[in-house]
């Protein structure tokens, strides 16, 4: 392996600056890092086992922490980038890890060091964003259909077949949960894991692409307009969807609402204004209307008590962007139906 000052420099700058060290030395390049022996002020002296990473994973640091090694040897771990969630196990586990920003830490030999918060100013391309992106259809599908049940085994081929996608797009949707550790193989296939940290980084990162609303207001009470969008699929062929908290009460009534939030075709918004009698403002709205322009948003959506509802994973995702009551929704959800394989 080839390494450049920077492997170096992330973790000797960081003891050098400490007042019990006295000296640090890189005794010599390993193949997948390097050894460097550390003196202690006292005259105590101990080698650090570095190990250089292109790039972490979760799943690379819960991989170590069952290895016997590792655990006998003062080893620490080096890469451009680790995220928040594999800084996390690390920290629990008492791995030592360092990257190119300056985020770090190490426990041993009455040496303590922890530095977080610093920003990666040149991140490699992160593939959570790739896969969770609004833009990426084919990977919201196959992860919603993985998140519809389960307690269900996979196979990457049923998978395919399921979705009418290629082998090679469900792979990468594998991989990237693999490696976050959010997918277990079993006997029979891959079976979904760590459920509740999956949502959460996937609304992260969906909440980060503003969507284009259109605000309107009704004199008429909630409960009158969700009847009359029964009359507007029956009369018009319009269909429309509710989400948000109006939404989430179908599954799971925690809070109450005042706004109805309803996904519904691009070219049926003004039709549907005018047969709700809305109107069209830019405060003050109790209706609004999200253009459908993605048909993932809608997958899994089902019919109850009158009204088409999207499924518990949009709805997560959808209240996790609205704060207090929203996010209170989205947790009552996750744990009611998403966690219980009713995604």
């Amino acid at each position: 392996m080839k390494l450049c000052k920077a492997e170096f420099d992330c973790v000797g700058n960081k003891f050098l600056r400490l007042p019990n060290v006295q000296r640090y030395d890189i005794v010599h390049k390993t193949e997948d890092g390097f050894v460097a022996q550390i003196e202690m002020e006292d005259g105590y002296e101990f080698l650090l086992n570095a190990y250089v990473y292109s790039q972490v994973f979760p799943s690379t640091a819960i991989e170590l922490i069952g290895k016997k090694e590792w655990k006998d040897n003062c080893s620490v771990i080096i890469s451009p980038y680790i995220s928040e969630r594999t800084a996390r196990i690390c920290e629990q586990n008492g791995i030592g890890y360092f990257d190119y920003a300056g985020n770090c830490y190490f426990s041993g030999h009455s040496i303590f060091i922890m530095e977080r918060g610093n920003k990666n100013q040149n991140p490699k391309s992160n593939k959570a964003v790739s896969v969770f992106e609004t833009s990426s259809v084919v990977s919201s599908l196959i992860l919603r259909e993985l998140l519809l049940d389960t307690s269900k085994e996979w196979k990457q081929k049923h998978l395919a077949e399921k979705l009418n996608c290629s082998i090679g797009q469900v792979s990468k949707v594998i991989n990237f949960l693999k490696n976050n550790a959010w997918i277990k193989q079993e006997n029979n296939g891959y079976k979904i894991t760590d459920i509740g940290t999956l949502m959460k980084e996937w609304s992260e990162i969906y909440g980060k692409k503003e969507k284009q609303i259109y605000g309107c207001y009704s004199l008429e009470q909630l409960s009158v307009i969700e009847k009359k969008l029964v009359y507007l699929r029956k009369d018009m062929g319009i269909d429309t969807y509710l989400t948000g908290i109006s939404g989430g009460v179908r599954y799971a009534p925690v809070v109450r609402y005042n706004k109805l939030y309803m996904y519904i075709a691009p070219e049926d918004i003004q039709e549907a204004i005018r047969y709700l009698e809305l109107k069209e403002v830019t405060s003050g709205a109790n209706v609004i209307l999200c253009p459908l322009d993605n048909e993932a948003y809608i997958k899994d959506a089902r019919l109850i008590r009158e009204s088409m509802v999207v499924s518990p994973v949009q709805i997560y995702l959808d209240c996790k962007q609205m704060k207090g009551r929203g996010e209170e929704m989205a947790e009552a959800v996750l744990e009611k139906e998403i966690l219980n394989g009713k995604g």
